[in-house]
């Protein structure tokens, strides 16, 4: 955060000094997505929020001025993109939908005209998965599932061309893990199940070989989670808790080694309830009050320093009433 304000500084100056710069305009848009991105790693929405409209509003600008610049139109697209994002997460839903429409739209436009760009069929995947993201939260799951599958469909080709990127084999588990989910809701639990495997296998083959890259380490604790989840509903309770363990191991070492991450707190609250869950249906009380205790504490911690975030305020709400009727 030190050094992105240092940079936005100096790329103000540099506007002031030539207003008809793009390069110098593009320059101070990127500082205010740095910016914006960081706070939203610190927990900040409402600051990020305000960073990205900024950035937006100069991706717009130089869009505008310059509408044959790639670079631009897809700088424009991923501000649509950030400000989606924030307002999914601030609960905004319809608005987090229209910012990702416009991206999805930008997207499919660079994709059209450079179909060989990996860059922009990357970035149209992504644009996919986020529509099919806020249509899901939207209860939408029939627009989610075409979504979802457009991903998927694209994330393939890519892991396809290029076997040793990683990040396009990241992406493809990803997609693996939304249809799975999505089939969850769905009702269709084998469905869920064989893509859940895909994601698990694929997120194990990653940690496998970068065993120091955090992201990969986050996706496979919740490749198991969802595992877990799933052997619940067929109610096979052994194999679940199994998953589950792995799933609350994995987020203890995330927590352990980043405590001021608020992704990994959130998500060892989360496997707290995933373990107090699987306490009550097999008639351990006791165990999970305790699991739901430990819960309660992170999310109590987390409500009172990231107020805006409305999934922190649900999960209290949800481990306190699970306490109460224990």
């Amino acid at each position: 955060l030190h050094f992105y304000k240092k940079y936005e500084n100096l790329a103000q100056k540099l506007v002031t000094q030539t207003p008809d710069s793009p390069d110098f305009k593009n320059s101070l848009a990127i500082s205010y997505e740095k910016l914006g991105q960081t706070q939203v790693s610190l927990g900040n929405l409402e600051e990020a929020l305000g960073y990205f409209e900024k950035y937006n509003q100069l991706e717009k600008e130089l869009y505008a001025a310059y509408p044959t610049n790639v670079e631009f139109k897809n700088g424009l697209a991923i501000s649509y993109e950030k400000l989606g994002q924030t307002q999914s997460s601030l609960g905004n839903l319809g608005e987090a939908l229209g910012y990702f429409e416009k991206c999805n739209q930008l997207e499919k436009e660079l994709y059209a005209v450079y179909p060989t760009n990996v860059e922009f069929k990357n970035g149209l995947a992504i644009s996919y998965q986020f529509l099919g993201e806020t249509q899901v939260s939207l209860g939408n799951l029939g627009e989610a599932l075409g979504y979802f599958e457009k991903d998927m469909e694209l994330s393939k080709e890519l892991y396809a061309a290029y076997p040793k990127n990683v990040s396009f084999k990241n992406g493809l588990a990803i997609s693996y893990e939304n249809l799975g989910k999505v089939q969850v809701s769905l009702g269709n639990l084998g469905e869920a199940l064989r893509y859940f495997e895909k994601r698990n296998q694929l997120s194990k083959e990653l940690y496998a070989a970068q065993p120091k890259n955090v992201k990969f380490k986050n996706g496979l604790a919740i490749s198991y989670s969802k595992l877990g989840e799933v052997q619940v509903s067929l109610g096979n309770l052994g194999e679940a808790l199994g998953y589950f363990e792995k799933f609350n191991e994995l987020f203890e070492e995330l927590y352990a080694a980043y405590p001021t991450n608020v992704s990994f707190k959130n998500g060892l609250a989360i496997s707290y309830i995933k373990l107090g869950y699987h306490a009550e249906q097999t008639d351990d009380k006791a165990k999970a009050k305790i699991y739901y205790s430990e819960c309660k504490k992170h999310y109590v911690e987390l409500t009172q320093a990231f107020p805006a975030y409305v999934e922190f305020q649900n999960n209290l709400q949800w481990v306190e009433s699970r306490l109460q009727a224990l």
